[in-house]
């Protein structure tokens, strides 16, 4: 099923094919960039309270951790606060899949006027079928990638 949310600012990933957890992961990105260029109504985030579950968290690439309430409350703060700015997630893997949990990875590229930055996120979802795309994410772990790929092994 497409998006859930109206599309207005034009640049939308066609993810009609793709697994749930793969649609899923793209769709509320495509909510965070509409919602942060202010194409989407500033009240109009029930999509993402949806999604969330009660105890989310997210570690975000510069190591502090958020709750639910703080990871919305930025969000509802960042709203129409850029007029460029684009977000494209690429190289998604499904982890791990049990009948109550899934566990995928992706790298969430961001570009706005002044920067361009890479971070890979792994993501825990529960199946919970009044959820967007039939999935909760619980929790989510963001590490920056460097600019340039780095040769290390450690």
């Amino acid at each position: 099923m497409p998006l859930a949310h109206p599309v207005m600012w034009g640049r939308v990933c066609d993810t009609r094919g793709m697994e749930p957890w793969h649609r899923e992961i793209v769709e509320l990105h495509e909510l965070f960039e509409g919602y942060y260029l202010g194409a989407i109504d500033a009240d109009d985030i029930g999509r993402l309270e949806a999604a969330l579950a009660p105890d989310f968290t997210i570690i975000g690439p510069g190591g502090g951790e958020s709750s639910r309430e703080q990871t919305v409350a930025a969000i509802r703060g960042g709203h129409a606060h850029t007029s460029q700015f684009t977000i494209s997630i690429v190289d998604a893997r499904l982890l791990v899949e049990s009948s109550d949990l899934l566990v995928a990875r992706y790298v969430e590229h961001q570009e706005t006027a002044d920067s361009v930055t890479d971070r890979l996120s792994t993501v825990v979802f529960s199946r919970a079928p009044d959820a967007p795309n039939g999935l909760r994410w619980r929790t989510v772990h963001e590490t920056w990638l460097p600019a340039e790929p780095n040769t290390d092994t450690q």
